[in-house]
């Protein structure tokens, strides 16, 4: 009985190609080893001879075992759709002439702090603003205008990102909602048929969202402080893995009535691990009645893990088959502080709506 660890990240798609009348499917692959160790935890071992052989008797059996993992670098987990950074454990029955069984498991690692005190200005705003007419020249009244902010650049897993915005719609057309977004992008790297300079596709999804009511014509909608959770989710670039970066932005939408053309703002924040110092003081979630000077310097836990956003993935490997059992579902840990500080009454609501529809994102 012999157990495999195997820290791995990988990447591929495919792409399709024309020659001639056929059609060509080129596979674009790479990925890197962080550890790949085996160890026998009963028995000779993997290249003992017939004579070594051992009868296992029926029943259950407990075989002690441990790992240690290397003192290097190593990224966070992560599950994407064209790639993927995973560590997994896996005991193999090694049985002479007959199909060997096994069984595995999915293990989260920390992964590369990203502190946020290295960010370059890490608590300034990011503003952005953007108007857009609708109606063609002849009959032209006036543009929707959006202007919006976040309260600063740097978050971690677990704070809120509050936001405001002003919608000016000097137009005759109404304005459906106005809608934050926090959007992760996922670049990812790597080689045609595995050799040559890296080629990359990149993708994006809606990781959570807060919403509410337009306006009508010729009227004006104001956001202060709208409050937006960051759940569970890996920090900016993955620090330690070259083949996939990870990158977020919060997307303001003035969804327009009759009209493709909506009014869309793209404002890009930090994700991080390690949050700025005295990031909390002077927090939107701090009371109005306790002043700066009365906060606590330090207004959240130590960080704790959190399953991922995304929910629970199927996990395949090349050596699977039909005699692989064990933990195939499989959801990534992340960095994660609980934030304690006094909240606003009329915010609590707000932000607890917010958090009740992270979780049922993640049960469904």
């Amino acid at each position: 009985i012999r157990m495999t660890f195997i820290g791995r990240a990988d990447v591929e798609w495919t792409e399709t190609e024309s020659r001639g009348k056929a059609k060509v499917t080129i596979f674009y692959i790479a990925g890197e080893t962080y550890f790949n160790h085996e160890i026998t935890i009963y028995g000779a071992g993997r290249n003992a001879g017939d004579d070594e052989q051992i009868t296992l008797q029926s029943g259950t059996h407990k075989f002690p075992f441990k790992f240690q993992l290397p003192d290097t670098p190593m990224p966070c987990p992560f599950e994407g759709t064209m790639g993927h950074i995973r560590y997994v454990a896996r005991a193999v029955i090694d049985r002479p002439w007959k199909f060997d069984h096994s069984t595995k498991r999915a293990f989260s690692m920390s992964g590369v702090p990203h502190d946020l005190n290295n960010v370059q200005e890490p608590l300034s705003r990011v503003y952005c603003e953007d108007e857009k007419t609708v109606c063609c020249l002849c009959c032209a009244t006036g543009p929707i205008a959006v202007s919006c902010n976040t309260d600063k650049r740097a978050y971690v897993p677990g704070e809120t990102i509050f936001i405001s915005a002003i919608l000016n719609n000097s137009s005759n057309r109404s304005v459906h909602t106005l809608e934050a977004e926090l959007i992760q992008s996922v670049t990812y790297f790597a080689r045609r048929e595995g050799v040559g300079a890296l080629s990359y596709r990149s993708t994006s999804h809606v990781i959570t969202s807060v919403k509410s009511e337009g306006c009508g014509a010729y009227s004006t909608v104001n956001w202060t402080q709208k409050p937006l959770i960051i759940p569970a989710v890996p920090p900016n670039e993955i620090e330690g893995c070259n083949f996939i970066r990870t990158q977020y932005y919060v997307k303001v939408t003035a969804d327009v009535a009759s009209t493709p053309f909506d009014v869309d703002l793209m404002m890009e924040i930090v994700i991080g691990t390690v949050p700025v110092e005295g990031s909390f003081l002077n927090h939107p979630t701090l009371t109005t009645t306790q002043s700066s000077a009365d906060a606590p310097r330090k207004t959240s836990k130590a960080p704790s893990y959190e399953a991922a956003s995304h929910g629970v993935r199927r996990i395949t490997d090349p050596e699977d088959n039909e005699y692989t059992f064990g933990q195939t579902d499989y959801t990534p840990f992340y960095t994660f502080l609980w934030i304690y500080t006094a909240v606003d009454a009329s915010k609590t609501r707000n932000i607890r709506d917010v958090s009740y529809a992270v979780r049922e994102r993640e049960t469904s």
